[in-house]
């Protein structure tokens, strides 16, 4: 969109208006925060960030067209995952990397977060981190003065003169896979635990929004990134494609010899309140229950292994791995499991409650900039191939991937997860009528009114019933799971 349009639109609509002075004022009282969200996308999208990317739906589409040239046409407005991502990370203060190839906007984007949030256009390009191979802990984090170091007869002596980007609302670190190992474990310590260390002196760096940038989507760079730093990241973000249309603007830009970062509207920048404010309107967004169990019964099957043990208790991933083997080692024809349909044969690996809470908190956002108080399934459809992406791992030896049509999301990871996410919702409303009857059997237990030898005989058979008449799937393997709790518990109460 053009930036004439976009302000024809606000003017229409009475978001903007002239002053006295001949400025234009974008108006956000009546819309709030998320409204003020919003403009500040459009501003970004019509003046800065030029591309026609829209992978962030707000609806259903419609196919036209047939086989590779079918075009979607959508129902709804459509967002680019670039900038809204990011945007929506500034009140969650969470930690997002950007990736893709030199030159394609990541450190651009940064930039605008640090200026919406408050930051000078001159302090912000001080307080960039720029990795590089010799990057020292003193680099990063500053180091004690000198008067004081000689001085020091213990190091609580020493004075430490921190860097000033430790205190910043918006921390930016520029390709920082180009970081050695040893310093990596400093920024570690930054993003996990928000504080720095040095000469038994900390500093709190307090509640922060973090973006860093790399120039892959594997993290590749001048030395490889520890799991533990990765493992920390909450979102992965891909560098959207130039729109080409937008030429005129480049060209314009170079007349004009200035930057859209230069030129931040007062209108669409966000004091600390406001996005403490933000945040806590983020919070009280309903994830309701419904969607909780869809949730968990999606990304739940992706831990599951049948062939790991033979004990319910271990039927996971995780007893792989402490074993030294991998889902490839075992998911072969062996297993009795459909390996095209069941998706824990698709992954590697599983989901870690940190990357549970991002994706909770990353669908709330979404569904506030869009001005609900409810999370929707297409929220967290939305953001799951973000949250996830840098986080499962594809299984390479699945049969899955022999196919011709899915093949290619080896090179996709986000339409990979997407369509992951698909099956699995899909898979949920077929179980429904089995997941239903153990839902009628737990809440007969929970029923104090009925006898409790009763109630453990009915658990029973519900347990036995559900192992004899259906395949030891993950879906069934978490209701087993969920029912011999149950059953535990009456024990213990009956013991009691």
């Amino acid at each position: 969109m053009k930036a004439e349009d976009l302000l024809s639109r606000w003017m229409r609509g009475g978001a903007a208006s002239v002053t006295p002075e001949g400025q234009v004022a974008i108006a956000t009282a009546s819309t709030g925060l998320a409204g003020k969200l919003r403009l500040a996308y459009e501003w970004i999208a019509a003046k800065a960030i030029l591309t026609s990317q829209g992978d962030i739906r707000s609806g259903p589409g419609r196919p036209v067209g047939r086989g590779g040239s079918a075009v979607e046409l959508l129902e709804g407005p459509a967002y680019s995952s670039f900038i809204l991502l990011p945007l929506l990370n500034l009140p969650l203060a969470r930690r997002l990397v950007f990736v893709g190839s030199p030159g394609r906007g990541k450190t651009s984007v940064a930039t605008l977060m640090s200026l919406i949030a408050g930051s000078s256009f001159a302090e912000t390009r001080r307080q960039i981190q720029h990795g590089h191979p010799q990057m020292s802990a003193q680099d990063l984090l500053g180091g004690p003065l000198p008067a004081s170091l000689v001085k020091a007869e213990t190091g609580a002596d020493v004075r430490i003169e921190w860097r000033s980007w430790l205190r910043a609302r918006v921390k930016i670190v520029d390709e920082y896979n180009r970081i050695p190992t040893k310093t990596q474990s400093v920024l570690l310590s930054l993003l996990a635990e928000g504080y720095a260390e040095m000469y038994e002196q900390t500093l709190e760096t307090g509640r922060s929004s973090w973006y860093l940038t790399a120039n892959d989507d594997l993290g590749g760079g001048t030395f490889p990134v520890i799991e533990a730093l990765k493992d920390r990241i909450d979102a992965v973000v891909r560098c959207a494609p130039f729109q080409m249309e937008s030429l005129d603007v480049l060209i314009e830009r170079i007349a004009r010899d200035e930057e859209p970062e230069a030129h931040i509207p007062a209108d669409i920048v966000f004091s600390e309140a406001e996005l403490a404010q933000m945040a806590q309107e983020i919070r009280t967004v309903r994830f309701g229950p419904e969607l909780r169990e869809l949730t968990a019964f999606v990304l739940g099957q992706l831990e599951f292994c049948r062939r790991a043990s033979p004990r319910l208790d271990y039927m996971n991933k995780d007893t792989l791995h402490l074993s030294g083997r991998r889902i490839g080692h075992v998911c072969t024809e062996d297993c009795p499991l459909d390996r095209q349909q069941n998706l824990c044969a698709q992954v590697d690996n599983g989901v870690s409650p940190r990357a549970l809470q991002a994706l909770v908190s990353f669908a709330q956002a979404l569904a506030f900039f869009h001005g609900r108080q409810h999370v929707e399934l297409n929220d967290i459809k939305q953001v799951v191939p973000w949250v996830l992406f840098d986080k499962l791992r594809p299984n390479l030896q699945s049969p899955f991937f022999e196919k011709d049509e899915n093949r290619v999301l080896l090179h996709d990871r986000a339409s990979w997860l997407g369509a992951l996410f698909e099956l699995g919702v899909q898979q949920h409303a077929s179980y429904r009528p089995i997941r239903e009857q153990v839902e009628r059997s737990l809440a007969e237990a929970g029923n104090s009114r009925t006898a409790l030898p009763k109630r453990l005989s009915a658990l029973e058979r519900q347990l036995a019933k559900l192992a004899e008449e259906c395949e030891l799937n993950a879906a069934v393997h978490a209701d087993l799971l969920r029912l011999r709790q149950a059953h535990a518990r009456l024990q213990r109460s009956q013991i009691g």
